[in-house]
């Protein structure tokens, strides 16, 4: 006798209270899971009832001194200013990366004439930690921060930045170091040597799969493994112009406008993480903007952004929905950000109290089972119980 089929709208209904961090590890369940757990309705739906946040922190320079942050949020369509960093030491604060999965940012302070202090923090729940500066007392001109482990707290930071003899011309050779928490230190690596006639589009990296993804200016994506520390490059796909990289379910992903005659955006993916070749997924048509891709929240919305507003289009209803913003700052700086409110577990290494001027990620109220630990017993419980009826 067959065992019956399981019931995905159960397993969707118990993943839709997992927290937002840890959902990702349950949808490798199946195909089926992992699709609708991508939706926008879900998504919502998860948000809703983990009182979780989504949006983006919106960075901008306020009459070219200091920098200043706001943030939009998805859900209630405007401008929230209760989420900031302004518990942080008094300075000139500059946020330079965000996990955008996990809600915890690395940020720069300028205090004075000295170097920078480099800080991790978690607004939500206003918590931060000041770590050591780097190696390298070059200016750094791009970072990437992933978390790795949440019980401990475990995450790495990459750095490039730019080489003082000359080597760097036409942004082709980078100094590249990388942070690990568990060690609390820098690691000089090997420098990054891109292809000749070829150059790196200074921006924020897109994290999927355990890699970090930049775009260069011949449309090649640099690659950089967080587990083997090594670089990689391939080609995006041969279609239109003005390529934007996204994660599209966990998945990099990269989108292509076809130009004016169409007028179509075409969204394709990695067949795998350890390929180089990519899948067509569909063509996002109707936007009727040519405001720059920001993201891809769900796999049927599209953010896109501009000197004025952020929008957001769905790809199944074409239907557009805009947010305006401060017209009196002309630069702004978009941060994919979400997060709940749980206190981050403290990490392997103690914290002096020259280092840290807060209260620094304290345990859990539950341990030493996570409340999605529990979550997960009761969906395989259920899952048990169908199994046997």
């Amino acid at each position: 006798m067959s065992s019956p089929a399981l019931n995905q709208d159960m397993i969707i209904e118990i993943l839709s209270r997992f927290p937002v961090t840890e959902i990702g590890k349950s949808r490798l369940m199946n195909k089926e899971c992992n699709k609708r757990s991508h939706e926008s309705w879900f998504f919502n739906l998860n948000l809703h009832r983990t009182n979780s946040i989504s949006g983006y922190l919106v960075q901008y320079n306020e009459r070219g001194y200091k920098h200043q942050t706001s943030f939009v949020d998805e859900m209630r369509d405007f401008e929230n200013k209760k989420l900031s960093i302004d518990f942080l030491p008094q300075g000139k604060v500059k946020i330079e990366a965000c996990d955008s999965s996990h809600g915890v940012l690395l940020c720069l302070n300028e205090t004075g004439p000295s170097v920078p202090d480099y800080i991790v923090c978690k607004p939500t729940t206003r918590q931060y930690r000041i770590i050591p500066n780097p190696i390298m007392q070059n200016c750094g001109i791009s970072f990437g921060l992933a978390v790795i482990g949440l019980d401990p707290f475990r995450y790495e930071i990459l750095r490039l930045s730019r080489l003082r003899n000359g080597m760097n011309r036409n942004n082709r050779t980078f100094a590249c170091e990388v942070y690990d928490s568990d060690s609390f230190t820098w690691k000089r690596l090997k420098n990054l040597r891109l292809p000749k006639n070829d150059g790196l589009i200074l921006s924020n990296p897109v994290q999927a799969s355990g890699f970090l993804h930049w775009l260069s200016r011949e449309d090649n994506v640099i690659r950089f493994c967080l587990k083997t520390e090594t670089w990689s490059f391939f080609k995006t796909p041969n279609f239109g112009v003005s390529p934007k990289l996204v994660r599209y379910e966990g998945k990099l992903g990269v989108i292509r406008w076809s130009g004016y005659g169409k007028g179509l955006n075409r969204l394709w993916v990695l067949k795998s993480s350890f390929e180089k070749s990519w899948v067509k997924v569909k063509d996002i048509k109707n936007m009727g903007l040519r405001d720059d891709v920001l993201w891809t929240p769900s796999n049927d919305v599209v953010t896109l952004s501009s000197r004025d507003r952020v929008c957001y289009y769905n790809t199944n209803t074409e239907k557009l929905k805009i947010i305006q913003m401060n017209k009196e700052f002309t630069s702004y700086v978009y941060f994919p950000f979400c997060s709940d409110y749980e206190v981050i577990a403290n990490d392997s290494n103690p914290v002096k109290a020259s280092e840290c001027m807060s209260l620094m990620f304290q345990q859990w109220a539950i341990h030493p089972f996570t409340k999605a630990s529990l979550v997960l017993i009761v969906l395989f419980l259920l899952v048990g119980y169908v199994l046997l009826k």
